[in-house]
């Protein structure tokens, strides 16, 4: 009964480690490389693009939630081609609103902000890194992001 209750407790022990491995890619995405590629404005007005990333994993449901959360963080923080970003600077968005950053990404509510998303390309070995690599065509709601951080409190944006 004793080595049962180990092996449980170790089993939790890895599955909480894993996931806690996980959500911390989430915010941060280990840096491979690769770009952002300004596709499409869909709505000018509305702050609504398509752009190409590249995403990475070992397979490809992980490479395209990578993306994802790489299209996420280019419209909180580095723009695209002529389309500012939502904070002026990622270190005083972190530093002043970490937590709800945090949580934005951790609960998936950055999920809200993505709309398409389509393979644009297959799943390719990356030369000396243990993951593969996709691109992948994503439709951004930069303006809705924004005026959910508005909406929340988060006003001074850095502009």
């Amino acid at each position: 009964m004793k080595t049962k209750t180990k092996i449980a407790l170790l089993l939790t022990a890895a599955i909480c480690a894993a996931h806690i491995t996980l959500s911390a890619q989430k915010v941060k995405p280990v840096d491979y490389g690769g770009s952002i590629t300004l596709m499409e404005v869909i709505d000018t007005r509305n702050t609504i693009v398509k752009v190409r990333v590249v995403g990475y994993g070992k397979k490809e449901a992980q490479a395209q939630e990578d993306a994802e959360v790489r299209a996420a963080r280019m419209a909180l923080y580095a723009g695209v081609d002529g389309i500012r970003p939502i904070f002026a600077s990622e270190a005083q968005a972190e530093a002043k609103n970490g937590a709800f950053l945090n949580d934005f990404f951790e609960s998936g509510r950055y999920k809200d902000y993505i709309g398409s998303v389509t393979p644009a390309g297959g799943l390719t070995k990356q030369k000396g890194l243990k993951v593969k690599r996709m691109p992948f065509d994503i439709t951004v709601r930069i303006g809705a992001m924004e005026r959910y951080f508005r909406t929340n409190g988060i006003k001074k944006l850095g502009y």
